[in-house]
């Protein structure tokens, strides 16, 4: 028997971004799948494989392995997978905050490049800075270094930086 097409395993439509940590936010309703972030997440990048495809023609989607929260897949935090993504699908937590609440302002945005400190592979950063806060990490795809990837640390560990509590 076929498969409803609206059924539970079908596209997802109304529904809720999920929060499921603090590094990322999953925003089904805005992806059209490009297959980008499996990529990123498979064997052009990361190799974790975290995320996949669900589902066949129509009904095919992407998800995390058995559409677990993403604290409980393979995922390694490199953040690859949301800076492909061409929609915001898949975003940084700080930046789905501040768009949110309207305070994501690229205009303002300045950027600093930096070494990262936390191993000695010597990872280039991006800082980008707005409002005197480092609100993302980038690194630049023609580095012959990172080749624009970076792990979880590089990615997301400058929050002690500015920890002032």
């Amino acid at each position: 028997m076929k498969p409803d097409r609206f059924g539970p395993d079908a596209a997802r439509l109304n529904e809720e971004p999920r929060v499921g940590n603090d590094l990322y936010v999953r925003d089904y309703d805005k992806c059209i799948p490009r297959y980008k972030c499996v990529d990123a997440c498979g064997d052009q990048r990361q190799n974790s494989f975290a995320i996949a495809v669900a589902g066949r023609g129509f009904d095919a989607r992407i998800a995390v392995e058995h559409d677990a929260p993403l604290t409980d897949s393979a995922c390694v935090y490199g953040r690859d997978c949301a800076e492909v993504c061409p929609t915001r699908a898949l975003a940084p937590r700080a930046e789905f905050d501040m768009r949110a609440a309207g305070t994501w302002d690229e205009a303002r945005q300045t950027d600093t490049s930096t070494v990262c400190a936390y191993c000695g592979v010597g990872c280039t950063l991006t800082l980008h800075v707005q409002d005197n806060e480092i609100v993302k990490v980038t690194s630049p795809h023609d580095n012959p270094v990172t080749h624009g990837n970076l792990c979880i640390k590089g990615r997301f560990g400058y929050q002690h930086v500015q920890n002032r509590g």
